[in-house]
């Protein structure tokens, strides 16, 4: 293949962003690989189960493989962008318009592409629109007077953060990336006896990338540093539709790269017109730009409740979330699938109502700025204490088993417990002849008044580590956490086998019989008043596997235990 079919080839745009579409499906597909790695492993594994884990790759293997994967996928798509760019720049002279002005702009799906040449060098032009992208650039008079390009490139939709997975702060980007860069020009065309010659160098194959502020001629632009601020560039883009903006006030960033983080230094006079839905704002870095928020917006939960919604024999439970918002966050869980209820604003109308896994739909809100799936890394930012891994797993799977029959809400002193242990507590529920009382309301009320006798009691359960669950008196109405007997002594142990609260059993299911080895407990009040009746046990045994598998893989996807 000559030279001149190459370059024909290289700046086929339909066939560029084409590839670049191919891979983004790939990366989309290896994020949910990648979700369903993380969360994969739910509750203590059997004998059988250990002995196959521990010759096949761990969840955290997993996750460092296909985080791979993704870096190596969004590579080849920046270097198919930066490879079409630089052909299209080898060529600049071709798309020039009557007045000798350069500019090209296209859309492909959610990738946005467009680039200015300089060619006039005038030292009056201050504003570069690109009205493909909706883009709009006061440009500073040193960019105005230079020999560069200026490309923009602007990708939204889900996975459009390629540094999430490795974000060294607590940022992330909502609404898509803005990738502004100056790029070196390669050397003009000349045009001689009706032939165009073209000098081909490095430049006709790949971009350079120009370093703003432009160091001056002759210094070395990858060790040269200004001694003042540059002055800004002003920039102005459109957000999707669906992006629910929750940072106050709102942030933008730019990602540098040698710090691996979102750095929000030179970013100044942020704004938002809610009328355009358009967001303004004035950068000394030319770099990856993206309004951000912080990924513990939401946290920690200030409180969570589930709740059964499918009646008797049900297989459906509502698990809210109270994140400080105006509506609380509500996802109904049936077998396989999720389903938003709550918040019903604008931006989430194309979610509300709609069953989906519930990884999918956990990773659709983080898509539209309502991050709810919290990671270790984000454990300080949010003030919290992360759980052991297999005590968080082990207390959503024992309290999926209770979903279709059992209130179930969070603790207060879930935080002031060992990162072996977690709480929460439960209340039985016993007319469903009458209907049931599992209403919003319902929940909040019985869980407020906290009784410790009577049809609604409200019982405290603790999960210590790989040992079991056991109850505990830590009600939230306990002016101190009353902490049970530990195993660090044998004055310790002793005291384990003295009383019914802490005494561990393998299942809630099996703590919630009420039979206990400590002496006396078969006559014990306390006995009677922590177990539950047999026909409450009955309907959790018989609850579907597959709706408890679906609600404890949601509750560890939402880390209710490390985060609340």
């Amino acid at each position: 293949m000559n030279e001149s079919v190459r370059d024909e080839d290289s700046r086929n745009m339909e066939e560029a962003f084409r590839a670049c579409e191919d891979c983004r499906t790939m990366i989309l597909e290896t994020r949910q690989a990648l979700l369903d790695a993380r969360y994969r492993v739910v509750g203590p594994a059997g004998p059988e189960e250990e002995a196959t884990r521990k010759v096949r790759a761990t969840p955290v293997d997993w996750t460092r493989e296909l985080e791979s994967d993704l870096r190596a996928l969004y590579n080849i798509i920046n270097a198919r962008i930066d490879r079409f760019t630089a052909a299209v720049l080898h060529h600049c002279d071709e798309y020039a318009n009557e007045r000798n002005e350069i500019q090209l702009g296209h859309v492909a799906g959610t990738f946005k592409w467009g680039v200015w040449v300089n060619t006039a060098k005038n030292p009056r032009l201050k504003v570069v629109e690109m009205p493909q992208l909706g883009v709009t650039l006061d440009i500073p008079k040193q960019i105005a007077l230079a020999n560069v390009a200026l490309r923009v490139q602007h990708r939204s939709g889900p996975a459009s953060d390629e540094f999430f997975w490795r974000c060294g702060n607590q940022w992330m980007a909502v609404g898509g990336v803005l990738v502004v860069d100056l790029l070196a020009l390669p050397p003009g065309a000349k045009k001689v006896r009706g032939w165009t010659l073209r000098q081909v160098t490095a430049l006709a194959s790949n971009v350079q990338r120009v370093p703003y502020p432009i160091p001056p001629a002759g210094a070395d632009p990858l060790t040269w540093q200004s001694e003042e601020e540059p002055p800004p560039m002003g920039v102005t883009a459109p957000l999707p539709p669906d992006v629910v903006l929750l940072q106050d006030p709102l942030q933008v960033a730019w990602w540098d790269e040698p710090h691996q983080i979102w750095n929000v230094d030179g970013i100044s006079n942020v704004a938002y017109d809610p009328a355009t839905n358009y967001v303004s704002f004035h950068t000394t870095h030319l770099a990856p730009l993206a309004l951000v928020m912080s990924r513990t917006r939401l946290l920690p939960y200030k409180r969570w409740n589930v709740r059964p919604t499918g009646g008797r024999n049900g297989n459906s439970a509502a698990v809210t979330l109270d994140c400080g918002l105006d509506e609380p966050v509500v996802i109904e869980v049936s077998i396989k699938t999720a389903t938003l209820s709550s918040p019903t604003w604008p931006q989430l109308q194309s979610l509300l109502g709609v069953a989906m896994p519930p990884l999918d739909l956990l990773q659709a809100l983080s898509d539209r700025g309502l991050h709810l799936l919290p990671e270790d890394r984000d454990a300080a930012a949010a003030g919290v204490m992360v759980k052991e891994r297999a005590t968080e797993e082990a207390m959503c799977k024992d309290l999926a088993l209770l979903g279709g029959v059992f209130l179930m809400a969070s603790s207060r002193w879930n935080q002031t417990a060992a990162p072996d242990e977690a709480l929460a507590r439960l209340s039985e529920v016993a007319d469903w002849e009458e209907g049931g009382r599992t209403l919003p309301q319902h929940v909040t009320r019985i869980f407020d008044k906290e009784k410790e006798d009577g049809e609604r009691r409200v019982l405290a359960v603790m999960r210590r580590g790989v040992k079991g669950v056991a109850f505990c008196d830590a009600l939230d109405k306990r002016e101190e956490y009353p902490r049970l007997p530990g195993t660090e002594s044998v004055e310790a142990v002793k005291a384990c086998g003295e009383t019914i609260f802490g005494e561990v059993h393998a299942s809630v299911l099996t703590l919630l019989r009420g039979q206990f080895a400590v002496p006396g407990a078969a006559e014990s009040p306390l006995a009677l008043r922590l177990s539950a009746s047999s026909e409450s046990l009955e309907l959790a045994r018989t609850t579907s596997p597959l709706f408890t598998a679906t609600l404890a893989q949601t509750m560890m996807a939402l880390r209710l235990f490390s985060f609340s």
